[in-house]
C-alpha cells in the first residue's frame, strides 16, 4: 500500500500530511477551500556557535567517581548536576504559514491523498484539482491548482517569529529573523524564553512566485488572483546558516536575494518539474519494499480506526512502514541536514525537547532502517552531522573529560553542541552519546553503500574509540566507565533514589561495541594495542534479579515498566550479545524486555518501535504482535505521525517502526541471514521482499504458510536453513546454512 487518503481536510496540523524534499518541509491541510501550507527550513534554528565546554567540569569529574565509589550515589548526583553541566540545546524552528482563500470553487472535497511513492500530495473535489511536491532536484516546492469554472484566491503569509511580508509583482515574500535563543519547552518559569535582543539570529526568508492565467493583484502583504482557471506557485527557502562553526548571516535583504536568485533559476515548467521529482523520488523509494499481500480500499482513517477495533493489522503495517520510508526520503538527503525529533516538519517555535538531536536514542533510531530499506543515500546527512558533532566534541572530550578523542552528551542542534544540558545527571550527564552515535555510522557503513565515506567513517570509529579507552578508569582491577547512567532510569541505594553509577549495562555494551569496530577498521595502531590490553578487564554483563543487571549491581528500580531499554544496548542495536552465540546473556536480555514490557503502560512511539526492534531478535513473533497493535491503538496520530505522550509528534516511532519490520523480516548474526525470525501467526499466509540490504547484498525472496518459497540474492549470501521450504527456488548466489553454533 502506497497511498494515503482522507475523506476531509485537516482540521489541524497534526492531521496535515507531509512532504519535503530533504530540506524544505511542508506540511499540507489539504482543502480546496481554505488551504495552508506550512514551511520549515532545515537550517532554521535558533542562536548560534556558542562555547559551552568547562574546566570545571574536569577539575570535579574525580570527585564525582570517588562518591560513586564510596557509594555515596546521590552526593554524586548532586555534584554532577551542579558542577559538571552546561546549557540548554538550540531549537528548530517553523518558517511560516502560506494561506490560500478560495472563492468560487467547490468546496466539498472528495479527498486529498498522498501518494508516497511519489511525492504527490492531492486535494480533488467536483470540477477541481490541486497537487503540491517538494522537488530535490530543483530545491523547490510546487503547487498547482486547476478548476473546470474559473476562481478566485487570496493569498497571504505569516510566521511566529520577529518577520515581514511584502509582494514585489508576482512574487510573495515572508522573511525576518530567528531568535537568539529558544528555551525548551519543559522549562515552565522561564521569565523570558524567546530572546531577540543579541540580534544575531539567523535571518530566514520564503519566496513565492506565481503563473496564472487569471488577474494578479499585488497588495501590500498578499496578492489575490481573480477569474483564474490554473495557478501554479513555486516556493523556495532560504537562511543565513553558514556552517555549524561558524556565525548566521543575520541580513534579510542577503537572504531574500539568494531565496529569489534560486527561485529565478528554476525551469518553470510544471510538468517538467513533477517529472524530475518523480524520477528522483521513486528511484529510492522503490530501491527496495516488502508486501503482505493485504490491500485495503478504504481511507486511511477509517484503516486506523478498524485497526483499532481488532481487524487484521497486515495492510496497516505495510502502509506505516511505506509511509517511514517515504519520510526518511523526504526528510534526509545529500547536502541537509539529519532528520530530529520531528524529521523536518515543526509548527513550534518551542518545540517538544527544542526538536533537537536526542542522541541518547532516538536520533540513532531515525536512521536505525534505512540502509537495510535501499536508503544508504539518505544517512549522508546524519554520517556529516556526526563528523562535524567531532570536531567539537574533540575540544568537550579534552576539556570537560582530560580524554583524547571526541565526546558528545545527549543534544545536539544545527551549531554541534555536544557539552551537557542542564537538569537531572541521568540523562544530563552522557558524555558516550558520541560513541552510540560513531557505533551507528559504522553499521550502516557495513551494511554496505557508504564506501565513499570510508575515510570520514575510521575517524569517526577511531575518535570514539579513543574517548572510551581513555574514559574508562580502573578500579578493583576492572576496567568501569564512572560516572555511569543508564539513561532516564533510577534506582535506589541508602534509600535514596539515584541517577548515577558505575558500569551500566548500556554504557559497557556501547564501549564493547566501540572497541569492536575500532579493531576491524582502524589503522592507528597503537590504539589496537591498547584496546587489547583493555579489552579482557572490561567489566562484565551480570545476571540482576530481573534480567541483565541494568548497573554495576542489582539494585530496586521504582520505575519496572521504564521507556528506555537501554541496558540491552548490546543486544540489540549492537550485536556484543548474538541470540545464537550468547545463549545465556540472551536469556538475561529476554528476562529484562519482558519485565520492562509487562509492567509498562506508557504509550511513547518510539519505546513501542524499540521493543519490536528487540522482540524481533528475540524470535518472538506473538510478543511483537502485541507491541504492535498497542502502538497502532495508542500511539499513532489520525495522519500516521507517532505520538510522545500527551501529544507531542516525534518521528522516531515512525522510523523505528521500519526497523523493527525489518527485523521481523530479516535478522543476521555472524553474517549469516535469518530470514522470518519473528513472523505473527497472521502475516505467515504469504508475502514478499525485494532488495533488502544486508551487508551490502540485495536479498528478495517470498514466503507462502511461513514457509519462505523463493529467494534470490545478488551476491554470495548465507542464510540459516530455519523457515524455507524444502522446495524453495534459491539463488546459487545463496549458501544455506542449516544452523548457527550455540
Amino acid at each position: 500500500m502506497h497511498n494515503i487518503w482522507y475523506k476531509k481536510s485537516a482540521q489541524n496540523w497534526r492531521e496535515a500530511l507531509p512532504i519535503g524534499n530533504g530540506f524544505t518541509g511542508v506540511m499540507v491541510y489539504g482543502s480546496s477551500k481554505k488551504e495552508r501550507l506550512c514551511f520549515n527550513d532545515g537550517e532554521l534554528w535558533s542562536g548560534y556557535p556558542k562555547n559551552y565546554n568547562a574546566a570545571d567540569s574536569f577539575d570535579n569529574l574525580e570527585k564525582v567517581r570517588k562518591l560513586i565509589f564510596e557509594g555515596r550515589n546521590s552526593e554524586a548526583d548532586a555534584l554532577c548536576e551542579d558542577k559538571l553541566k552546561g546549557f540548554y540545546s538550540e531549537t528548530f524552528l517553523p518558517l511560516g504559514d502560506v494561506l490560500f482563500d478560495f472563492s468560487k470553487t467547490d468546496r466539498n472535497i472528495i479527498a486529498r491523498s498522498l501518494d508516497l511513492s511519489t511525492g504527490i500530495h492531492t486535494v480533488k473535489s467536483n470540477g477541481f484539482k490541486s497537487e503540491i511536491f517538494s522537488s530535490n532536484p530543483d530545491k523547490v516546492t510546487v503547487y498547482r491548482i486547476k478548476a473546470d469554472k474559473r476562481f478566485s484566491v487570496k493569498m497571504k503569509a505569516k510566521s511566529k517569529l520577529h518577520h515581514s511580508v511584502r509582494t514585489d509583482g508576482g512574487c510573495l515574500m515572508l522573511y525576518g529573523n530567528a531568535p537568539d535563543y529558544a528555551a525548551p519547552n519543559y522549562l515552565r518559569t522561564e521569565l523570558f524564553p524567546i530572546k531577540y535582543n543579541e540580534k544575531k539570529g539567523m535571518a530566514f526568508c520564503l519566496c513565492a512566485q506565481i503563473f496564472t492565467d487569471g488577474m494578479l493583484i499585488s497588495r501590500k502583504h498578499s496578492l489575490k488572483i481573480a477569474g483564474a482557471s490554473e495557478v501554479t506557485v513555486y516556493f523556495a527557502t532560504a537562511t543565513g546558516f553558514n556552517g555549524f562553526d561558524k556565525m548566521p548571516c543575520t541580513d534579510t535583504n542577503a537572504v531574500i536575494k539568494k531565496c529569489r536568485l534560486h527561485l529565478n533559476r528554476v525551469e518553470k515548467s510544471y510538468d517538467v518539474l513533477k517529472k524530475r521529482h518523480i524520477d528522483d523520488f521513486s528511484r529510492l523509494y522503490n530501491q527496495q519494499s516488502i508486501s503482505f499481500h493485504k490491500d485495503e480500499d478504504i481511507s486511511t482513517e477509517e484503516l486506523l480506526n478498524a485497526v483499532k477495533k481488532g481487524a487484521d493489522e497486515k495492510a496497516f503495517c505495510e502502509l506505516l512502514y511505506n509511509y517511514g520510508k517515504y519520510m526518511i526520503v523526504s526528510g534526509s538527503r545529500k547536502g541537509g541536514q539529519p532528520l530530529n525529533l520531528q524529521g523536518i516538519w515543526n509548527h513550534a517555535v518551542r518545540p517538544p525537547w527544542s526538536s533537537n538531536y536526542t542522541v541518547n536514542i532516538n536520533t540513532q533510531m531515525n536512521y536505525w532502517g534505512a540502509s537495510r530499506a535501499g536508503l544508504s543515500e539518505c544517512i549522508e546527512p546524519f554520517l556529516q552531522m556526526v563528523y562535524e558533532t567531532l570536531q567539537n566534541g574533540r575540544k568537550t572530550a579534552e576539556i570537560n573529560y582530560g580524554c583524547r578523542g571526541f565526546a558528545c552528551n545527549h543534544n545536539v542542534d544545527i551549531w554541534r553542541k555536544t557539552p551537557p544540558v542542564q537538569g537531572d545527571a541521568n540523562y544530563m550527564f552522557a558524555p558516550l552519546c558520541g560513541v552510540w552515535l560513531a557505533n551507528e555510522i559504522f553499521a550502516h557503513y557495513k551494511n554496505g553503500f557508504l564506501n565513499d565515506y570510508t575515510d570520514k567513517v575510521k575517524e569517526i570509529v577511531t575518535e570514539s574509540a579513543k574517548f572510551a579507552n581513555d574514559y574508562l578508569i580502573l578500579h578493583n582491577g576492572q576496567y568501569v566507565v564512572c560516572p555511569s547512567a543508564s539513561p532516564e532510569n533510577v534506582f535506589v541505594n541508602n534509600g535514596k533514589r539515584c541517577k548515577l553509577d558505575y558500569a551500566s549495562a548500556f554504557d559497557m555494551g556501547l564501549v564493547k561495541q566501540a572497541f569492536k569496530n575500532a579493531v576491524e577498521i582502524s589503522d592507528d595502531v597503537n590504539l589496537k594495542n591498547e584496546i587489547a590490553e583493555k579489552l579482557p578487564k572490561l567489566y562484565p554483563f551480570r545476571q540482576g534479579e530481573n534480567g541483565i543487571c541494568e548497573w554495576h549491581k542489582n539494585y530496586d528500580t521504582p520505575e519496572k515498566g521504564h521507556r528506555h531499554f537501554s541496558p540491552l544496548y548490546a543486544f540489540y542495536p549492537a550485536d556484543i550479545i548474538g541470540y545464537y552465540a550468547d545463549r545465556e546473556k540472551t536469556e538475561w536480555i529476554q528476562q529484562l524486555f519482558h519485565y520492562r514490557t509487562d509492567h509498562s503502560n506508557q504509550y511513547i512511539g518510539w519505546s513501542a518501535a524499540w521493543a519490536i526492534c528487540i522482540a524481533a531478535r528475540l524470535r518472538e513473533g506473538e510478543t511483537l504482535q502485541k507491541i504492535i497493535r498497542s502502538m497502532l491503538n495508542h500511539s499513532v496520530f489520525k495522519n500516521l505521525f507517532c505520538v510522545h505522550p500527551p501529544f507531542y509528534f516525534q518521528i522516531d516511532g515512525n522510523l523505528g517502526f521500519v526497523a523493527g519490520i525489518n527485523e521481523m523480516l530479516l535478522t543476521e548474526e555472524c553474517e549469516t541471514v535469518e530470514l522470518l525470525p519473528a513472523l505473527p501467526e497472521n502475516f505467515a499466509q504469504s508475502g514478499a521482499v525485494k532488495d533488502m540490504v544486508v551487508n551490502g547484498v540485495k536479498i528478495s525472496f517470498e514466503w507462502k504458510n511461513g514457509a519462505v518459497v523463493t529467494i534470490h540474492a545478488d551476491k554470495s549470501v548465507k542464510i540459516l536453513a530455519k523457515h524455507i521450504s524444502d522446495n524453495a527456488l534459491i539463488d546459487n548466489t545463496v549458501e544455506i546454512v542449516p544452523s548457527l553454533s550455540e
